[in-house]
This record gives C-alpha cells, sequence and structure tokens, in this order.
C-alpha cells in the first residue's frame, strides 16, 4: 500500500520554478546598462522630490512662525549640553553638600512642652 503524496508538493515546486524564473530575469535585467541608468534616474527623483518637499517644509513653517527639524533638533541638543553641564555641577556639589537638618515634628503637643 502506498501513501497518499503531499498535497503542497505541487504548489512548492511551482514556487520554486517561478522563483527561479524571477532571479533568472532579475538577474539578466540587472546586468543591463539601462537598468542602471534607471535606477540612478529613480534614485536622483527621489532625492530631488524629498529636497523640494523639505524647502517647502521650511518655508511653510517659516510662514506659520513654526520651529523647523534642525530648529528643534539644535534645541535639543543645547538642552542635552545644559543638562551635562548642570549634571557635572551637582556632581562637584554633591560632595560639599551639608548634612540634613531634621525636620519638626508634627506633634500635637506645643514647642513650650
Amino acid at each position: 500500500m502506498t501513501s497518499p503524496s503531499d498535497p503542497g508538493a505541487f504548489f512548492r515546486d511551482m514556487l520554486g520554478q517561478w522563483e527561479k524564473m524571477a532571479n533568472s530575469f532579475g538577474n539578466d535585467a540587472m546586468k543591463r546598462e539601462e537598468f542602471a541608468r534607471g535606477m540612478q534616474g529613480a534614485t536622483a527623483a527621489s532625492l530631488q522630490m524629498q529636497a523640494a518637499f523639505k524647502d517647502t517644509m521650511e518655508k511653510a513653517l517659516a510662514a506659520a512662525n513654526l520651529p523647523t527639524r534642525s530648529d528643534v533638533e539644535a534645541l535639543a541638543a543645547r538642552v542635552d549640553a545644559m543638562e551635562a553641564t548642570l549634571a557635572r555641577i551637582e556632581a562637584a556639589l554633591g560632595a560639599q553638600a551639608p548634612a540634613k537638618k531634621d525636620k519638626p515634628t508634627r506633634g500635637r503637643k506645643s514647642p513650650a512642652g
């Protein structure tokens, strides 16, 4: 008695053949100079669109009197520098800090006693 064949084997075989054909086609296409020029053109167009979008956003934010991303990044860098300076000052003063004073007790008795 023979066991029934795997029903997914046909689909796995077809998928494997399709992957081989796609890889072969892609490798052949990427070897061509036209493909390289097309990819360079697409990359250049993408970079130009990003630059145009950035300029447009900066103008819109300036018109709305809002900070740009670079403004916020510069402020964040300044705050980080100030926090580092403050941490150094606190560390230097930490060794010289006076002893804590005891807080007065909160009881119902008057101070005179």
